[in-house]
């Protein structure tokens, strides 16, 4: 009998087929470490579905592994049995209960159940299993070694989900904690056997578990022979716009040189599948070419006017977002700008921001568009806070995507003036430097302007200060000049008189016959 790890059953509702009363199922502790189910998606390897023909024969399905009697089958519908099994001769079961994982239906009779490969056989072979050797093959569509590889379900719900992975059916939407049980036992399988998912079915996976809260899962044993990570075939092709020939595989894309090209063999390339966009709003056309559904394996190139002609000047569809777009938005703006690869600005709508898909945009928070209330003229300022800017010429406006201009009455560190002796106020900032007519000044606030070129205020002479009053004697015949007696008679005069006595018959002019 086999031992496998078992998952404890979802608690919902049941439909009950058949006669026999449901018994509580009994879920085995776990056989390893516990963790987060995206732990484990996270480390399965992502690529495109390949391989040759499937052929399910190469799988050696209903095995008796480990020799007690029992097939494959007659192992799983023992184990997952609610109630002990009845086992005739030859391992044949003949009676027992069955809860269906995948529709929560209770069954009784044996054959109104299959059993199901969680991972089916062909997903499996596309999936990395047509490298596998036989035994590896052999040991997966018989394992008995993990309760999640194999399970007994309705057999109409078999049929239904076949050879399908999580993007292409999934347990019934009524059901959501059984969809978290499938997909989370999904991804334990694969890992365990170290197969590869798609981004289709990756996106799938990761849509149900954002649903599911945090989902764990109990890490599977590693089978004996776990198989090796298979070599990821490679596919060539060539972008028609250059001539450049990729090498693509699973998990990279690669430009070649000629020498890489002819070491590989010299390979006929495919036409790459290019698509040719532009924004509507902009000349600028880019390629994408696309090898998957994840960004991250899109080649893009904004493609020259030659470049375009040799592709056979294929016609452009409109796109709401092109890679090596830049966003942002002005200060003191409510807009949101774009600049493609080709160096046109536009103004974006709601519409077309939505259609980008409501990118992050760099706030440029200390430069933009303005103008004043009372005067059309538009400005850029350089730095906002401080008013500091010049004037933009209609050409540069529209080329910057014609921004709406934020309105102000005035900005930092303008300034309002008027000449001495006139009637004119003049206005000086970023935007406009005039004179103001009367509507203007009254829309300014009619401000007090700054007073320029008035005349400097008379000054008025320092006080002249007393010398000292002389107490001593001097006599005309004591200056060697006329000029030094008047000297002395004009610093005492105003003072104290004629105190030398130098000016005989009173005019002022000191000894004159001297």
């Amino acid at each position: 009998m086999r031992n496998r790890v078992r998952i404890a059953a979802v608690s919902v509702a049941l439909v009950i087929i058949g006669s026999a009363a449901p018994t509580a199922a009994m879920a085995a502790p776990p056989a390893g470490q516990e963790v987060l189910v995206t732990d484990l998606l996270n480390e399965l390897r992502v690529e495109v579905p390949s391989g040759p023909a499937y052929n399910r024969d190469l799988y050696f399905e209903g095995q008796d592994l480990d020799g007690d009697g029992c097939r494959t089958r007659q192992e799983v519908l023992i184990e997952e049995s609610q109630i002990p099994a009845v086992v005739a001769e030859g391992c044949d079961v003949v009676s027992g209960q069955w809860l269906s994982a995948y529709d929560n239906v209770l069954h009784v009779d044996p054959a109104a159940v299959e059993m199901d490969h969680l991972v089916a056989l062909k997903e499996a072979w596309v999936s990395g299993a047509w490298t596998w050797t036989d035994a590896q093959r052999t040991a997966f569509s018989n394992d008995i070694g993990d309760a999640r590889s194999l399970r007994m379900v309705t057999a109409a719900v078999n049929t239904a989900k076949s050879d399908k992975d999580p993007a292409g059916w999934l347990p019934t939407a009524s059901l959501p904690a059984v969809r978290c049980t499938y997909v989370s036992d999904w991804v334990a399988v694969k890992w365990r056997w170290n197969l590869s998912i798609d981004e289709a079915e990756k996106a799938a996976v990761q849509n149900v578990l954002a649903g599911c809260g945090p989902q764990t899962a109990v890490v599977p044993a590693l089978p004996d022979d776990r198989p090796a990570t298979p070599a990821s075939p490679t596919d060539y092709y060539i972008t028609k716009y250059d001539g450049t020939i990729w090498a693509v595989t699973g998990t990279s894309i690669t430009a070649l040189t000629f020498a890489q090209w002819k070491a590989a063999g010299t390979p006929t390339p495919r036409p790459a599948p290019t698509s040719y966009v532009k924004y509507a709003w902009s000349p600028t056309i880019s390629a994408v070419t696309i090898f998957g559904t994840d960004r991250s394996r899109w080649i893009w190139k904004h493609v020259s006017a030659a470049e375009w002609k040799k592709a056979g000047n294929p016609k452009p569809r409109n796109a709401g977002w092109i890679e090596g777009s830049t966003y942002y938005q002005w200060a003191g703006s409510s807009q949101i700008f774009v600049q493609d690869v080709g160096g046109t600005k536009h103004a974006l709508t709601g519409a077309e921001w939505a259609a980008a898909g409501k990118p992050a945009f760099e706030k440029r928070s200390n430069q933009g568009f303005v103008k004043l209330s009372w005067n059309s003229s538009i400005a850029f300022l350089t730095d906002y806070a401080q008013g500091l800017g010049s004037p933009v010429s209609a050409a540069r406006w529209k080329a910057e995507g014609s921004p709406t201009p934020v309105v102000r009455t005035r900005f930092p560190n303008d300034k309002v003036w008027q000449n001495y002796g006139s009637g004119t106020i003049y206005y000086s900032g970023p935007t406009v430097s005039k004179a103001l007519t009367a509507a203007e000044y009254k829309a300014l606030g009619s401000p007090r302007p700054e007073m320029r070129g008035t005349p400097p205020k008379p000054t008025t002479p320092p006080k002249p200060t007393a010398p000292p009053k002389p107490n001593f004697d001097r006599n005309c015949p004591d200056y060697p000049s006329q000029a030094a007696a008047q000297a002395d008679f004009d610093k005492y005069y105003p003072w104290y008189g004629d105190v030398f006595g130098l000016d005989r018959d009173k005019d002022g002019i000191a000894c004159e016959s001297n």
